[in-house]
């Protein structure tokens, strides 16, 4: 029988002070020592990989549009998965970004008994969470009119493959952690989008149309047979150390920790789909809904780019905050900057030329979006741009920080978007999500710029006081 104990709660910065251990050990780079690269062979490595994800996602969602039985049907598909993505994200509560900051920690201070504890009570959460955000979705739906796409059949048939989301959402992380990145990324980057095609190919070939019920169903067996898969893998790559002793638990601490980036990824994921949200509650709007689905679509490869880079970025920041490099991290905003803004620069140029071509392609109906494309390809080229000020803030310990903008962006994203869907259709709401976009980036962008010359100012005088 194994023995459960709790260990006395730390303070709030106990995990900071084991993620700064942790970065002092292994550094990123060769040789355990800070690399020195430029990265741009590493961030267009990762911009690669989120094309050819891009490209999968692209192809099925023409597949889509082109056999599905009728736009109202896509618009019904586009509002579901827009509201499970926020569902899912809502239900981790932030464990599966907190585990990859804590757990390596825990493992180089020899905390063993930490990490099984964290292991059995992070997913224990995550499952008690998804069926409560399971109920509220539920609620929404018998509320819903049956005329919209929240009240439609499909988006039940979405919440009935939430939990399978969430756990894929929270394995990727922990395969991470364990050391099995690469084939984390295959099965969630490559395999699962492979698969949706695949199943839209076979419901061509054996069904003819396609109606929104069926697309949803084909997406939830998709994400159902990725998780078995991670299940199998998570077996495997888990550490032996880890899987049986005793257990030791901070709850209050992990919770509270983990709220801050449950409220980055949660708002995150609110500013990507409120446009696709706001539509699916209008019960008239189900082809404006699946047009600004597409646009939505067109327009993210910008976003996957961005998200890309900072994989590669991320741990060199940090690794530069806990050596108190600043003129590495000035390095590193100069270098992500130049890189990501020629990217996004070149890909909004091929949509304000080719992107009326890029929307036929989903369909002839769907080349009315040009305008609400090039919109909305500005607000994320300028997001994009500016991604990493916040990364820095969350690294540099104003973790909270990032949420409360990102709050205030989100609300004032659906104070425009609302009337602007209602006088305006798919341009309007364009138009509030890149104008709520800029207004959030900008903002972060000069508060880290602010905090980056305090401390500055702070190591000038630190090294003043040393050498009197």
């Amino acid at each position: 029988m194994k023995v459960f104990h709790f260990h006395v709660e730390q303070n709030d910065d106990s995990a900071e002070r084991v993620s700064d251990h942790h970065a002092n050990h292994r550094v990123p780079g060769s040789g355990g020592r800070l690399s020195t690269n430029s990265g741009v062979g590493s961030v267009l490595g990762g911009a690669l990989m989120a094309l050819i994800n891009y490209l999968l996602l692209s192809g099925g969602m023409i597949l889509l549009t082109r056999h599905v039985y009728n736009m109202h049907s896509f618009g019904d598909y586009s509002a579901t998965i827009s509201a499970i993505t926020v569902a899912a994200t809502a239900a981790t509560l932030g464990l599966e970004k907190y585990f990859l900051k804590v757990v390596p920690g825990f493992r180089v201070l020899g905390e063993l008994e930490l990490v099984r504890g964290f292991r059995f009570f992070a997913p224990l959460m995550v499952c008690l969470v998804t069926m409560l955000v399971a109920g509220i979705l539920l609620i929404i739906w018998m509320f819903s009119l049956p005329t919209s796409a929240m009240g439609h059949t499909s988006f039940l048939i979405g919440v009935a493959f939430l939990p399978a989301v969430v756990l894929v959402c929270y394995l990727i992380e922990v395969l991470t952690a364990d050391g099995a990145f690469l084939f984390s990324i295959l099965l969630y980057r490559i395999l699962l989008p492979a698969g949706f095609i695949v199943g839209i190919l076979l419901m061509i070939r054996f069904g003819g149309d396609i109606n929104g019920n069926d697309a949803v169903l084909n997406w939830g067996v998709c994400w159902t047979a990725v998780l078995c898969l991670f299940f199998i893998a998570g077996a495997r790559f888990r550490p032996e150390g880890e899987v049986v002793g005793r257990r030791s638990y901070q709850p209050g601490v992990w919770v509270r920790h983990s709220t801050a980036f449950l409220g980055y990824s949660l708002l995150m994921s609110l500013m990507a789909n409120a446009g696709v949200l706001v539509l699916g509650f209008m019960p008239e709007a189900k082809q404006e809904t699946a047009l600004f689905a597409v646009v939505v679509q067109l327009a993210g490869l910008m976003v996957l780019i961005s998200t890309a880079s900072n994989r590669w970025y991320g741990p060199q920041l940090s690794a530069a905050l806990a050596l108190s490099d600043f003129q590495r991290i000035d390095r590193l905003f100069r270098s992500h900057f130049i890189i990501i803004l020629i990217l996004v620069l070149s890909y909004q140029s091929f949509l304000l030329v080719a992107g009326e071509w890029a929307l036929g392609l989903f369909g002839a109906d769907y080349r009315k979006g040009w305008a609400a494309l090039v919109i909305l390809g500005c607000g994320f080229a300028f997001s994009s741009t500016f991604s990493f000020s916040g990364i820095y803030l969350q690294y540099s310990g104003r973790e909270w920080l990032v949420p409360s903008v990102l709050g205030i962006g989100v609300s004032v994203l659906f104070l425009l978007a609302i009337p602007g869907a209602i006088f305006f259709g798919v341009i309007g709401v364009a138009c509030a999500c890149a104008l709520s976009l800029a207004l959030t980036y900008g903002v972060l962008a000069l508060m880290a710029s602010r905090v980056r010359q305090e401390q500055r100012k702070g190591a000038r005088l630190a090294e003043a006081s040393q050498g009197a």
